[in-house]
């Protein structure tokens, strides 16, 4: 009988500019996934994660959390809105629109938060209307039974400064 052969998170390849696809079968694999592709982010950077409630999207937010070596539990921010992180040089802010109505971002008042240098992880983004920004990283997290399906795409948007 054939061995099947161990998933291995660290192996997988994010690739800077592109898309990438994994399956993870735990809530570890997950957040080890989250630690993994923090290393990609940068100052400005905005990460925008999709999925329905329980699929994983605060789990992957904890491995990034985790990966700026913070030692605190980085748990649902539904009730608080925005949960605030060390970062480097920089902060990282959770940021969890499930209870608002879609509204802009000025509605909001969370430009400080996306702005000014900082990391934003945005859970239901669904919810702001007329963003756009040019550091912006989509996670689509589709739970299946007992796997979460993960796609990671940088998303670039051009911008309309300069254009004739």
């Amino acid at each position: 009988m054939e061995k099947k052969k161990k998933r291995n998170i660290a192996d997988s390849n994010i690739s800077k500019s592109g898309q990438f696809c994994c399956i993870t079968a735990t809530p570890d694999e997950t957040r080890k996934l989250g630690e993994k592709f923090a290393k990609k982010l940068k100052s400005g950077d905005i990460v925008f994660l999709k999925g329905d409630l329980g699929s994983g999207k605060t789990t992957f937010t904890q491995g990034i959390v985790k990966a700026f070596g913070n030692k605190s539990f980085a748990g649902s921010s539904s009730f608080i809105l925005v949960n605030e992180y060390e970062a480097g040089k920089c902060k990282l802010f959770h940021i969890d629109l499930y209870r608002l109505n879609s509204v802009s971002v000025r509605d909001l008042g969370i430009e400080e938060y996306l702005f000014n240098g900082n990391i934003a992880v945005i859970e239901w983004p669904d919810r702001l209307l007329d963003f756009q920004n040019d550091n912006t990283w989509s996670i689509e997290i589709e739970a299946e039974e007992n796997v979460r399906k993960i796609k990671i795409e940088r998303k670039r948007v051009k911008s309309e400064k300069g254009k004739k």
